[in-house]
């Protein structure tokens, strides 16, 4: 029995186990998921949304930016328009590379 506790980010070993593989690579070789999976969803390393928003709203109005870069994308929407429609400031989600002058 493997036990995943929280999140497994897409494209990571751990979540193409937790959606069923049958096989999965590791250095370049493949192996059988010969164990049995178990998830527990309780537990996670990261703030829920509202204590990211509600962090945002406190220290926001003195940012010049807001930038999002940890999260799947879609997440990262949401939590951009949810602090949009609290603070009413844009958040900005760059994309892998991408480079800012701060």
């Amino acid at each position: 029995t493997i036990m995943f506790v929280g999140y497994q980010a897409i494209g990571t070993l751990g979540r193409s186990i937790v959606d069923g593989a049958e096989k999965v690579r590791i250095l370049g070789a493949k192996y059988p998921v010969k164990a049995r999976i178990v998830r527990i969803h309780g537990f996670s390393a990261h703030a829920d949304s509202d204590a990211l928003v509600e962090y945002a709203n406190e220290v926001g109005s003195s940012a010049e930016s807001i930038f999002l870069v940890h999260g799947e994308p879609d997440q990262c929407e949401i939590l951009a328009d949810r602090i949009a429609e609290r603070i009413g400031k844009t958040s900005i989600i760059p994309a892998q590379g991408e480079a800012f002058e701060l």
